[in-house]
């Protein structure tokens, strides 16, 4: 597993743009999918264009899993 950091930069499909962007690292509160809290200060993927949150790296699923239960 390739450890990533806060300000590393890479490239990634966003759904929103609908294109293969630029994107970067940033800690960020995501909330869940049903509306039912959210996984604060993770390490997420965020695209430089639009400005959301595009990728959760396997890095953060430990914090999710927490912020879950």
């Amino acid at each position: 597993m390739k450890i990533l950091l806060e300000g590393d930069t890479g490239k990634a499909l966003c759904e929103h743009c609908q294109a293969v962007v630029s994107m970067h690292y940033a800690r960020r509160d995501v909330p869940f999918s049903d509306g039912q809290g959210a996984a604060k200060d993770i390490l997420v993927g965020v695209c430089n264009q639009c400005d959301v949150v595009m990728a959760i790296p396997s890095q953060s699923t430990s914090a999710i899993r927490e912020a879950r239960n």
